[in-house]
């Protein structure tokens, strides 16, 4: 189907892009081997971590080839879709500014580095997980290019990842900045800006 094309061109670049991005920031920080490294995050949430790569991995196996996915296709509108392009573009243009703002700090595990800093720049002064919203907007957005509710799983995924981790990341925060970190708190949003 041609019209199905530049949707599942989109489809895959936003992965690639997605994942280019990833590993870049690890790359650059030296967190590569941290990334699969056990952290300070709830038995849950560490166990949570494997399942939610599987999912992702297996919804972009599976919705390469439309064909084996009919059954779940969904009729949106192309300028809907498009929609879906947009909201993945700027997911991913947040997740960068949410990387180069983190600089040092940035960690795939919940640690608290040596001359750790609270971030209160960036996206960071009006949300406090920006990049736990980027990734959930980049699924959201796939569910919007694919047209596919199987897609659904993905931003669900998240959330239920980010549900398990954020009371473990954001009491290792209090423990380490104190009021600090509490008036930030009342200061920002958790995941949207207040």
């Amino acid at each position: 189907m041609p019209d199905e094309i530049p949707f599942q061109i989109a489809f895959v670049l936003s992965i690639v892009a997605f994942l280019a991005i990833r590993v870049y920031y690890h790359l650059k920080m030296g967190t590569l081997r941290e990334a699969v490294a056990l952290s300070q995050d709830s038995k849950r949430a560490r166990m949570f971590r494997p399942v939610l790569g599987v999912l992702v991995f297996g919804l972009f196996i599976v919705l390469i080839d439309s064909n084996w996915t009919r059954w779940s296709a969904l009729a949106l509108p192309g300028w809907v879709r498009w929609g879906g392009v947009g909201i993945v573009s700027m997911a991913l243009a947040l997740l960068i500014w949410v990387y180069q703002s983190l600089g040092s700090n940035f960690s795939p595990t919940l640690e608290i580095r040596e001359q750790h800093k609270l971030i209160t720049t960036g996206p960071y002064q009006w949300v406090r997980h920006p990049m736990y919203s980027a990734m959930f907007l980049w699924a959201v957005g796939l569910c919007l290019i694919t047209t596919n509710w199987i897609t659904v799983l993905a931003p669900v995924g998240f959330t239920l990842f980010f549900m398990l981790r954020v009371p473990d990341e954001e009491k290792m925060m209090i423990e380490t900045f104190g009021d600090e970190y509490r008036d930030y708190s009342r200061q920002t949003g958790r995941f949207w800006p207040r």
